[in-house]
């Protein structure tokens, strides 16, 4: 009896369990169906965990919302475009009415996304690509681009070539670079933006996708850095003369003054040079100028010119001085001379202290050397009744011989000491006269030259070099 009764109590506690295990189940039943119909509410219209579309994450993302933004690019994209001279803009999708032209593929992505199979987010994550093309208003895109900083007037300057500068004191010719300047080609620019668009390109270099005209001649460029050269190498001359007694320096400023330079031509002006030498011979030269000349009897008298002095070879000179500039030499020089004086200076000075001073109006003859009365002399001077008389001037001695036979019209005369200084005018020693001085020189005197005693023609002849001043008046 109490057996049973205890069997009958265990039946009905174990039923007791078994209800309350069924219950549990069927309540976990309820919560996992009530959160999976949820998720299948919710992911019907957002995306599952670790879903990534072109790159970009939209996990639980609406997916209208992802719709609109894939298929409205402004809201993320935007072009910019960088120009020279730190020149940029930007270009947005709205500004050229651009858009997305997709295909179905969203659609296709967003069906095999659906709400009930939302559990298989939980196993992987999916990473999907829409194929997509890019539409735009061609004459939107015109109207922007002409906008830009890089086509609005005030900011397009035309590219400028490299050139050689002017003179530049102490240091010569340069290259001036090159401006690259900023005008760009519409068109190509037009077409590299629509391209970049199509693409998706963040940047745009106009730059370095060449699309800017450039100067033609830049600074490394051959015949410039030759023609360059060419330049220094003639301002770098330096011609140092010493011109009848001064100094005279050609140099860079001078010569500067001589070149003309266009593109990669140097042209040396020659006719300039020659004006230059020619002015450095006026004011230098003293031949064929008049002096005055203060004489051993305290009289200042005017000379006229003769043939003594300074004479510049214009053309010889004005030749090497040429040469020597297209050489770049530095080099110390006399100019070329027709003639020489003995002394250097202005006319009168360049007669200096050592001279031979012959007075015809008193048929008397002075030797000086620096200053110094060496000797004096009475002579015979041109036969004044037969229009021999010696003409006035300065002179300057051609040479000196020794035994030299003089000849003439209807004569020949041997002479010792012969010292011509003007043409066949000349002094030397005159063995046939018996007498000096006085006005035999009247009726009885040379064909023009100077006879004087052997002996003083002697000691005359030791102290003549080639243009010895020999000074003659009346």
């Amino acid at each position: 009896m109490n057996k049973r009764k205890m069997n009958d109590t265990q039946v009905e506690r174990g039923g007791t369990a078994y209800g309350r295990a069924m219950i549990a189940v069927g309540i976990t039943a309820a919560v996992l169906a009530l959160a999976y119909l949820a998720g299948a509410f919710f992911f019907a219209g957002h995306y599952y965990w670790r879903t990534q579309i072109d790159g970009t994450d939209y996990s639980f993302r609406s997916k209208e919302q992802v719709r609109e933004e894939i298929l409205n690019p402004s809201v993320a994209y935007e072009l910019q475009i960088y120009g020279r001279e730190d020149m940029q803009d930007i270009v947005k999708p709205d500004q050229v009415g651009m858009t997305y032209v997709y295909d179905n593929t969203l659609d296709r992505i967003n069906a095999q996304l659906t709400g009930l199979k939302w559990p298989m987010m939980f196993f992987g994550g999916r990473d999907f690509e829409l194929p997509k093309a890019v539409t735009y208003s061609d004459d939107a895109l015109a109207e922007r681009l002409s906008e830009t900083v890089f086509f609005k007037k005030a900011n397009i300057h035309p590219p400028e070539d490299a050139y050689i500068s002017g003179y530049i004191e102490g240091r010569g010719y340069e290259i001036v670079p090159e401006y690259p300047g900023t005008v760009a080609d519409f068109d190509r620019v037009k077409d590299a933006v629509a391209e970049a668009l199509e693409k998706l390109q963040e940047t745009l270099d106009l730059d370095a996708g060449g699309f800017y005209q450039n100067a033609a001649v830049k600074s490394d460029d051959k015949a410039l850095r030759k023609a360059l050269e060419k330049a220094n190498r003639y301002v770098g001359a330096v011609i140092t003369y010493d011109w009848n007694g001064e100094r005279e320096v050609v140099d860079g400023s001078v010569i500067s003054q001589w070149i003309t330079i266009t593109d990669d031509d140097v042209m040396l002006d020659e006719e300039a040079a020659r004006e230059y030498v020619n002015g450095l011979a006026r004011k230098h030269d003293t031949y064929g100028r008049d002096r005055n000349f203060t004489t051993t009897m305290g009289n200042t008298i005017l000379l006229k010119s003769g043939s003594y002095g300074w004479w510049t070879d214009r053309a010889g000179e004005t030749a090497a001085l040429l040469e020597s500039v297209r050489k770049g030499e530095q080099v110390e020089k006399e100019p070329l001379y027709f003639a020489r004086g003995y002394a250097t200076g202005a006319p009168g000075e360049d007669i200096g202290a050592s001279y031979v001073e012959i007075d015809m109006g008193n048929q008397h003859l002075y030797l000086y050397m620096n200053g110094e009365l060496i000797l004096e002399s009475d002579f015979v001077s041109g036969n004044i009744s037969r229009g021999y008389g010696t003409p006035a001037g300065v002179f300057g001695l051609t040479y000196k011989e020794r035994n030299a036979t003089l000849t003439g019209e209807n004569y020949a005369s041997h002479v010792d000491y012969w010292m011509p200084f003007n043409g066949n005018i000349g002094m030397h020693d005159a063995s046939w006269r018996g007498s000096f001085g006085g006005d035999i020189y009247m009726r009885n005197g040379s064909h023009g030259c100077i006879n004087l005693p052997r002996d003083k023609a002697e000691e005359i002849y030791g102290y003549m070099e080639r243009n010895f001043p020999v000074i003659c008046y009346y």
